[in-house]
């Protein structure tokens, strides 16, 4: 699928600086900090990853949910507003109430496959630096596991 966003404002006017592309060398583990559970971030659903949510959740209050059409395709995709920390993340050390069903982009970060096929990581993510050298095509197909477990294309 056509990435049109991508391809009307190229890398620059899709990601902001904090993204780079991922170098052969890198190393990275996640070390379970919870910085990323813990950032005021817009997170983009997919329609069962929002349904998923909310059964998952039960009586837990959930982040604020909002909902974008995008203007190219019509299509409409859910996202919600973490604003502090993700409530689904327990107050007790850095357990995901959700994990392994949590939504596609925090089981992909600090990863995002770019539509031209380039991996980039966020430079936030404390885990940079720490564990083994990633296998970048490894990581690619994970993100495309991740991708068809989410419900995209």
């Amino acid at each position: 699928m056509v990435d049109l966003e991508f391809d009307r404002k190229g890398l620059d006017g899709y990601i902001r600086s904090e993204w780079k592309e991922v170098p052969p060398s890198l190393r990275w583990e996640c070390i379970r900090c919870s910085w990323c559970c813990r950032q005021p971030w817009r997170v983009n659903l997919t329609w069962p990853e929002f349904d998923r949510i909310v059964t998952l959740a039960g009586k837990k209050e959930l982040p604020r949910f909002g909902r974008e059409v995008d203007p190219e395709t019509g299509l409409d995709h859910p996202f919600f507003v973490i604003e502090g920390k993700c409530p689904m993340l327990e107050d007790e050390g850095a357990v995901c109430t959700m994990y392994p069903d949590w939504p596609y982009t925090c089981a992909t970060y600090p990863f995002l496959l770019m539509p031209d096929g380039r991996l980039m990581y966020h430079t936030g993510c404390a885990g940079i630096g720490k564990g083994g050298v990633i296998d970048i095509d490894s990581m690619k197909e994970k993100i495309m596991r991740e991708r068809k477990k989410a419900g995209m294309r």
